[in-house]
């Protein structure tokens, strides 16, 4: 959306607010005559324009009739109206500071996304009960148990086979990946540029082994990756910061209702090795610190503890404090779980209770007529015409996304894994290690059992994008499982190698899952009616938060199909970027300057 700022900032031309063009600044019009405000504003077509105080009712009027759709303002000083237009939103900011500039534009923003969110699917007044689910990643299992609890019919297709009898390479991103999953309320973050004085990471430029995230080797990249690519690196610092108060709201809602499942199935979570808090450990004094006050912001700090009471309670990172590898850390709330543990009594609490699971059934293709309206699904089991369909397609799962907003959006980010003993460290919580400029940033160190029983550490860490395919360079993949390596030994230097289980999965060196992420690191949420009447659903890109936002899905998908609402329908939109940034309503409207600021 075209945005004019006229606050006089030394800040903004150094920040990277007006990259894009769409928000220009002119420190000179804030104070100028009306008609010459009103006459800048019109040309540029600008439907937004924070001022340092708010400006005179006739300029508002003439402002609404001549630029089309409605308008936005934010001031310092001044109160609305009861005479102002009817199609203006206005608000206050507290000054004219950068942050408080980037506050009245995430607030153009949220009120732009949920005005124009998109309208509730019609239903059939039968209100049909059958619901098919595509994927068993543990997103959709979850709501699969949702949807039991609320008397509908559900089937769940797949295209891996059963979960555990096959190679990791057969499964998806829940099968695949080890035993391990993590819940913390700063699980599913934002990795886009959130510094307002920032650049965009160069994180899919460089490979691997040069300090990136690019593991797909030496072919090109095609037309949606470079797209995607460029996407992510177009969010500005301002928005980035909106969206992840977004992401971290629906991750407060899914503890609520994790913990709400804990007391109301308790059988699910029993031999799961369910570990409550989290430990979150730093290599660097200034990251410790950093993430010390974003928690206590958050909310979401449980403990604060010194190095020496860390030694203390936890012998088992001695020698990585004596070393220097790790500064300093504090206990969140949070838990962990043995994920295939879960999933299999979650499939099989399923089963006991009518749910119908069929495995190794690829749906290959959405059909759609020329209307774009979906008429059916290219699969092996007949899928009823007028059944609610749930798709969690992962990453592999493109051809499920053609002809929909999400057509592209979702790719993939590999992380790997790797395992060690735990009788020696004997660690009682999960950790979360940061680790800035390392190829392994962010490793997650789950407290495990292997298929024996023994207590084993499950290393995961490393992010390497693969695209709109799961496919990855092995050399990028050797560059993470070093990086795993290195991590591993700095932590844990008095680490023997792990024994050898009975288990043969329990047995192997190095594996990857590939994640579905977006280039907005929101996740996807597009619902639509079927020309049978059902609902079509599409939920995906949690990047690392898939398990961890699962029970917030299940409550939208629930929402959409009792025709209610709920906020993830909008602000997971997967056009929500685009709609804001490109403006149809204002499109027409070419500007008359760049995008700079002039004074």
């Amino acid at each position: 959306m075209k945005t004019i700022i006229t606050t006089p900032s030394s800040e903004l031309a150094y920040s990277d607010f007006l990259r894009d063009g769409n928000i220009v600044h002119f420190p000179d019009l804030d104070t100028a005559p009306a008609d010459e405000l009103l006459c800048e504003v019109t040309a540029h077509g600008a439907r937004g324009l924070i001022m340092s105080r708010r400006p005179p009712e006739a300029f508002l009027r003439h402002w609404c009739r001549r630029v089309p759709g409605t308008t936005y303002l934010s001031y310092v000083t001044g109160t609305p109206s009861r005479s102002a237009p009817r199609d203006l939103v206005e608000f206050n900011h507290p000054d004219g500071g950068l942050a408080s500039i980037a506050t009245a534009l995430s607030g153009f923003e949220r009120r732009f996304t949920l005005q124009h969110a998109p309208a509730q699917p019609g239903l059939p007044a039968t209100g049909c009960r059958e619901t098919v689910l595509i994927g068993a990643g543990v997103v959709n299992l979850v709501t699969a148990l949702y949807l039991w609890r609320e008397g509908y019919r559900v089937t769940v297709l797949d295209r891996s086979p059963a979960p555990g009898g096959e190679h990791w390479r057969r499964y998806g991103c829940t099968h695949a990946g080890d035993d391990a999953r993590m819940f913390t309320f700063t699980e599913m973050d934002g990795y886009n540029n959130q510094d307002f004085h920032g650049r965009p990471p160069a994180h899919f430029r460089l490979p691997v082994d040069h300090g990136g995230w690019l593991a797909t080797g030496d072919r090109p990249l095609s037309a949606p990756e470079r797209a995607w690519i460029e996407e992510f690196e177009r969010v500005p610092s301002w928005l980035a910061r909106a969206y992840n108060q977004d992401i971290f709201a629906f991750t407060a809602e899914a503890f609520h209702e994790w913990t709400a499942l804990r007391q109301e199935h308790p059988g699910l979570f029993e031999d799961v090795v369910l570990t409550d808090g989290v430990l979150r450990l730093y290599a660097d004094p200034d990251h410790h610190r950093a993430a010390l006050a974003r928690h206590r912001a958050l909310g979401a700090l449980a403990r604060e503890l010194t190095p020496g009471q860390l030694v203390q309670e936890f012998p088992g990172l001695t020698g990585a404090f004596e070393t220097g590898a790790l500064a300093g850390g504090f206990l969140v709330p949070g838990f962990t779980v043995g994920v295939h543990r879960f999933t299999r009594r979650l499939v099989t609490f399923l089963r006991e209770r009518g749910v119908v699971f069929h495995w190794d059934t690829p749906v290959r293709w959405v059909r759609r007529d020329g209307t774009g309206a979906v008429t059916g699904f290219d699969c092996p089991v007949p899928v009823p015409a007028d059944a609610h369909v749930v798709a969690s397609p992962g990453v592999d799962g493109q051809a499920l996304l053609m002809g929909s907003p999400c057509e592209g959006r979702i790719q993939g980010v590999l992380g790997g894994w790797m395992r060690i003993g735990n009788e020696h460290t004997r660690l009682p919580h999960s950790l979360k290690v940061g680790r800035r400029g390392h190829v392994t940033e962010d490793a997650n160190v789950t407290v495990a059992r292997d298929g024996d029983g023994r207590p084993t550490l499950i290393v995961g860490s490393g992010y390497g994008y693969t695209g709109v395919g799961t496919d990855a360079d092995e050399a990028q993949l050797d560059a993470i499982r070093l990086g795993i390596i290195d991590t591993i030994e700095r932590l844990f230097p008095d680490q023997a190698h792990r024994s050898a289980s009975s288990r043969p999965a329990d047995n192997y060196d190095f594996k990857y899952c590939v994640r579905p992420w977006t280039a907005t690191s929101l996740g996807v949420y597009h619902a639509e009616t079927t020309a049978h009447g059902g609902l079509f659903v599409i939920n995906g890109g949690h990047n690392t938060g898939g398990f961890a936002q699962a029970p917030a899905v299940a409550r939208a998908v629930l929402a959409s199909l009792g025709d209610q609402p709920h906020p993830m329908h909008a602000l997971y939109h997967p056009e929500r970027f685009t709609a804001f940034m490109t403006d149809a309503a204002s499109a027409g409207t070419a500007p008359r300057a760049p995008a700079a600021s002039r004074s």
